[in-house]
């Protein structure tokens, strides 16, 4: 009898593995085929195809972003409908007005349209989004204690950029009766960095100015450098909110 018992706790046994295993591997193996709605970013510029120059003495080799979440806040009456619903997902919270997504997420906004998420989310409108800019904890990444590098040439000598500011920004459509829409369909957002009024002297931040008092050959603009930058740094920083859009694609 104890034989017997034994054989049948050893069969529900393998039965019940088989089960998670088959689980897991349904779960694992989804792909962005189902996914609803995806987000990217990318850099518009003039030159697109060569060396990425502005105001015929800038040029851009490297413009990376860190983001450590991204909101998607509902519609108001697409939460009036649904106010009862609770949606959970690896790396997603639902709150009670809006979806936040975990990051971090590195951008390399010049590596053509990058895609920061892909992701199945419930169909309906959603009014806005915001994303957190922070500087990035991996020690591996090249943004390490940074949340923006931009590196390239001034006048041909080497320069580095970067900061380590932490700010939350909201972005919208321009058109206020225009909501973000997530259907059966594939829908996508696209966050454009529009370089060609940052680094332009009249609506930007003018590189001509910064300096290389330290006289090591690489022209440093950070909160913290000794080539005298500084304030510099910061206008960058606050410039760069002001040439970000929300497109249709």
């Amino acid at each position: 009898m104890k034989t017997l018992t034994k054989e049948i706790t050893k069969a529900l046994l393998a039965f019940l593995c088989l089960c998670l295993a088959f689980n897991c591997s349904d779960d694992d193996s989804g792909s962005n085929n189902d996914d609803n709605l995806r987000i990217k970013a990318r850099a518009t510029y003039e030159d697109a195809s060569t060396s990425r120059t502005f105001n015929g003495n800038i040029a851009i080799s490297e413009f990376k972003l860190n983001i450590s979440e991204i909101e998607l806040e509902f519609d108001d009456d697409y939460e009036d409908l649904n106010d009862d619903n609770e949606y959970d997902d690896d790396g997603v919270v639902d709150f009670d007005d809006d979806i936040e997504f975990l990051g971090p997420f590195e951008l390399d906004i010049l590596n053509n349209t990058a895609t920061i998420l892909s992701i199945d989310l419930p169909e309906g409108n959603y009014e806005e989004l915001e994303f957190e800019f922070d500087k990035n904890t991996n020690p591996n990444s090249d943004l390490y204690n940074k949340t923006i590098l931009v590196t390239g040439t001034i006048d041909g000598q080497s320069f580095e950029f970067w900061h380590d500011f932490e700010e939350d920004l909201e972005l919208d459509y321009e058109d206020e009766n225009n909501d973000i829409t997530v259907d059966n369909g594939l829908s996508e957002i696209i966050i454009s960095f529009n370089l060609n009024d940052l680094f332009n002297t009249s609506t930007g931040v003018d590189l001509s100015e910064a300096t290389d008092n330290n006289g090591d050959g690489v022209i440093e603009i950070s909160p913290t450098d000794s080539d005298g930058n500084n304030v510099l740094a910061n206008q960058i920083k606050e410039a760069i909110k002001d040439v970000i859009d929300l497109l249709d694609d």
